[in-house]
């Protein structure tokens, strides 16, 4: 199709012949067509037009038409590297091409927007030759040009689209003239009057046929559909383009080493049989399987481990029998006590409908705390038997996983170090999550769903037909509440996810009013689940005492007064004590700190928040669970702990603030349920208004939860009380003259708005910063066992370290300020190859990767514009996106600014809050 294609490259390589442009576009081809196969996206891209075109006159033809126009973008996306300036200045081709200093393409030497064109020309055309009405072929046109807007910016960043902001459908105009020679190149047949007239009238088009407000066209208002079949191509064009790209950069001449193959998806049905017949096994599981079919049902209410055990495996078959009877349905609620085994209930609907649904290939579990991945990742290849080539954890402190197969470890000097890997392979592994189970962060998860950038939509094409385990529902700000209700409805119908949201306290977002057609229909898997939470095995496990609440505001000597009293009274009873004391601010668990740590009733205190660097949260909590119940310990800590902390007190303290926060703190007493008068003392001294003003809960408790309601809500575990109060909140809150509301999200989707409907929905409202502490790190620290270690640094950082020139000291720790100078130097390189006109560098984004998980371990975040960050920075310099905290250990009156047993000492400074 292409005259004298064998002139045109796709890629220069320096060791290695040129790749066509032909051979590229092939290669692309194929790869979207393996991804369309793997994923299953042909039924998801046909839900997404025909809906669209739903009521359309001739509607079965537009989407036809619409199918073919997307699978073009895939073709068309590279079509314009036949410019002349591309192949002589980015290709360096100049013995078969001459710069054009005439051109009027920006950049001069680019190829996506004549890209575009060429795509925009042929499909307008072909449209335009159909036998439907001309309204019609006009809207399809503008719908092209929407596609062909993946092909704009397929090596931009991000869609930018909207026609106002970037100009993108004019930019078009009186152009046709100018580039139509590029189409005979092609060889195309076009109708130019027609083509001529389009382009110099899409922004009209555009404003006439799309642009017109919601409420004019609100039978026939589809705000998802479109929006998110541009994303989807974006997504798909972008992934193959990327894939093809390495396989040509990656392979020898004569070889397919840069092939992939493994696109992260289940590939056989025995291997789903086999996982889900070892999770039926394991341990209490087996007797579960065995009676579901005839269980019987004793529901006990008297206290026991016994009974305990018997009410977990009661709901366990609870949510098999339910499962079963609903695999078809897309939406699930699974709401669970604490200590009710939620992560193996999960693990036992995701294999449940694995196996009832052949097209389901893939599992997501998405958490708010990068705590709670690594505990799911660890109990989930325990309990279901996944290799290290089918489950990872993709959050920003988890380094590089590696798929590959390594030889066997060998000792060095008490370290493990295993063979190099392919670490461009595990880049593209990483990068697309190309695992069947992924366990990632709730901000990158839903930065799929609604992401402009092109970085996070590469894997919107992955989550189509998965589960989607969405766990602690209840620690989402509830200003979007409605936002993932219709997200997650949208997606689960048209991509055919089946979702699961979890919690303990479950806020039942489904009653909830969207303006959405199709009301969502979720299913409880545990239908009775109040019965469990209010079954004294659960419901008893602690109890609220409102002793000291009663009181009114506590000072920080009574409070701690009544903590050593409390708990003196529990070692008396019981032998030892493990007390908990939580706080709404840093300040006042320092405080508290000095007044308590001259007790003689605690053997050891531990201060444990959100400043405290992981390794020294690793130690708290291991050494809290290996004690052996003869030493009192006291653990200091600020909300940090509330949900992802998996520690088992004896008894708590705590600062009111959220009803639900208070029962999140309850669940880190007595978590195992094996003791008996556990409680939680709930305190008045810090306003929690600074943290929780603009959250919907705290507004409705102040203003409709009286005291012994309050009381009640917790102590019956009725949370519906509050929640009830907040839906109907948002439901008022969102009318279309209220700016934010639902309406506003949808309308920026209906109008193609990227940036405005990324920005609509955040995960996280405060911005925050990284501060890193270049203190030195142990590589490793006492695990929950004696005589066992979990190692800080794994064997992979480590041999990426020494390969830096960076060396365990001979206590056997690795240097902050040095792993601050390798990041110092890495940045600098990459600007220099940026300066130097350097392509794109797959060993400096690995590099970045793998640094990037080392500086975790060295850094804490604050909330960006906070005065404790600006006080802070007298203590450190603002680099290379880090507070860079070089004056930690500078000696004050009050001691150092910071340490790493306690984390930052407030008392250093001026402000008053340190959260």
């Amino acid at each position: 199709m292409l005259n004298r294609h064998e002139r045109y490259w796709a890629h220069i390589h320096s060791s290695k012949n040129e790749e066509l442009l032909a051979d590229h576009v092939n290669l692309v081809n194929k790869y979207s067509s393996k991804l369309v196969e793997a994923h299953g996206l042909d039924s998801v891209i046909e839900s997404l037009i025909t809906s669209h075109v739903s009521g359309w006159e001739n509607e079965e033809l537009c989407a036809e038409m619409l199918k073919e126009c997307f699978v073009g973008t895939i073709v068309f996306h590279d079509f314009g590297k036949i410019n002349e300036n591309f192949q002589a200045l980015r290709m360096l081709n100049q013995k078969a091409f001459v710069k054009n200093t005439n051109t009027i393409l920006k950049p001069p030497h680019g190829h996506s927007k004549l890209g575009a064109f060429l795509y925009i020309s042929y499909y307008t055309d072909y449209i335009f030759k159909q036998s439907i009405e001309n309204d019609h072929k006009i809207i399809l046109s503008v719908f092209v040009c929407l596609l062909g807007y993946s092909i704009m910016q397929h090596h931009s960043p991000a869609l930018f689209f909207a026609s106002q902001q970037d100009g993108y459908l004019n930019s078009f105009k009186d152009l046709y003239t100018d580039l139509k020679h590029y189409t005979a190149e092609y060889k195309f047949s076009l109708n130019e009057e027609i083509l001529v007239e389009f382009f110099d009238s899409i922004e009209e088009c555009w404003q006439e046929n799309i642009q017109r407000n919601s409420s004019e066209i609100m039978n026939d208002y589809k705000p998802f559909p479109f929006f998110a079949l541009i994303k989807l191509n974006f997504s798909l064009l972008t992934a193959s383009d990327y894939l093809a790209t390495h396989h040509y950069s990656s392979s020898c001449e004569n070889g397919n080493e840069g092939e992939i193959n493994d696109f992260g998806v289940f590939l056989t049905r025995s291997r789903i049989n086999e996982i889900a017949k070892y999770l039926q096994t394991f341990k209490h599981n087996e007797v579960v399987f065995q009676k579901v079919a005839n269980y019987s049902f004793e529901h006990p209410l008297t206290r026991s481990n016994a009974n305990l055990n018997k009410l977990r495996e009661e709901m366990a078959v609870e949510v098999i029998q339910t499962i079963r009877q609903n695999s078809l349905q897309r939406l699930f609620y699974l709401e669970a006590p604490t200590g009710g085994g939620k992560t193996n209930l999960s693990a036992i609907v995701a294999t449940e409908l694995l196996l009832a649904n052949p097209e389901i290939n893939k599992v997501y579990y998405v958490f708010p705390f990068t705590t709670l991945i690594t505990q799911t990742f660890s109990s989930l290849k325990e309990s279901t038997g996944l290799g290290n080539d089918e489950i990872t954890e993709l959050h920003s402190k988890s380094g590089l996983s590696s798929k590959q197969e390594q030889e066997k470890e060998k000792e060095k000097d008490g370290l493990s170090f295993t063979s190099m890997s392919d670490n461009k392979k595990d880049y593209i592994d990483n990068l697309f999550a190309l695992y069947p189970v992924t366990l990632l962060s709730h901000v990158k998860f839903f930065d799929i769903l609604k992401t402009n950038s092109k970085e996070a939509n590469y894997m919107l094409h992955r989550i189509a037909n998965s589960v989607v385990i969405i766990d602690e529902l209840q620690s989402y700000n509830p200003k979007i509440w409605d936002k993932i209700l219709f997200l997650i409805s949208e997606y689960s119908r048209h991509f055919n996810i089946r979702f699961i949201l979890m919690s303990a306290t479950l806020p039942k977002i489904s009653g909830l009013k969207t303006n959405m057609k199709d009301i969502p229909d979720f299913v409880d898997l545990i239908p009775h689940a109040h019965k469990y939470i209010t079954n004294p095995n659960f419901s008893e496990r602690v109890f609220f005492n409102f002793e000291i609440f009663d009181q009114g505001n506590i000072t920080m000597e009574q409070l701690a007064n009544k903590v050593c009293e409390k708990s003196d009274e529990y070692a008396l009873a019981n032998g030892s004590v493990k007390a908990i004391v939580e706080f709404i601010y840093k300040k006042s668990a320092a405080d508290f700190l000095s007044q308590v740590q001259h007790s003689k009733i605690f053997h050891q205190i531990f201060v444990l928040s959100g400043t405290v660097l992981e390794s020294r949260r690793r130690e708290i909590i291991n050494y809290l669970k290996r004690n052996d119940n003869s030493v009192n310990i006291l653990l200091i800590t600020t909300q940090v702990v509330e949900a992802g902390v998996d520690i088992d007190m004896d008894i708590g303290f705590k600062n009111v603030s959220l009803i639900d926060s208070d029962e999140q703190l309850a669940g880190r007493v007595n978590r195992n349920a094996n003791k008996i008068f556990c409680e939680v003392y709930l305190f008045k001294m810090d306003d929690a208004s600074v943290l929780y003003r603009t959250d919907y809960r705290y507004k409705k408790t102040l203003e409709e939860i009286d005291v012994e309601t309050y009381k009640d809500i917790l102590t019956t575990k009725n949370f519906s009380r509050l929640y009830d109060k907040v839906i109907g909140y948002i439901d008022d809150s969102n009318k279309p003259i209220f700016k934010g509301s639902i309406l506003d999200f949808t309308d920026e989707m209906f109008h193609f708005n990227y940036p405005k409907v990324d920005s609509g929905f955040k995960i996280i409202d405060q911005e925050s910063s990284s501060v890193f502490v270049p203190l030195n790190l142990s590589l490793k620290v006492d695990g929950i066992k004696s005589n066992e270690y979990d190692q800080i640094f794994n064997s992979e950082a480590v041999r990426f370290l020494e390969k830096n020139n960076i060396y365990p000291n001979e206590d056997r720790q690795i240097s902050g300020l040095e792993v601050w100078g390798l990041y110092e130097s890495l940045i600098d390189k990459n600007k220099q190859k940026r300066k130097d006109g350097a392509g794109f560098d797959i060993q400096g984004k690995i590099d970045y990767k793998q640094l990037q998980a080392i500086m975790s371990k060295f850094t804490f975040s604050l909330m960006k514009f906070g005065k404790d960050y600006k006080d802070l920075q007298i203590y450190g310099e603002e680099k290379y996106g880090y507070l860079y905290l070089y004056r930690w250990d500078d000696y004050q009156d009050e001691g150092f600014p910071y340490t790493f047993e306690n984390g930052l000492n407030n008392k250093v400074f001026k402000s008053s809050n340190f959260l």
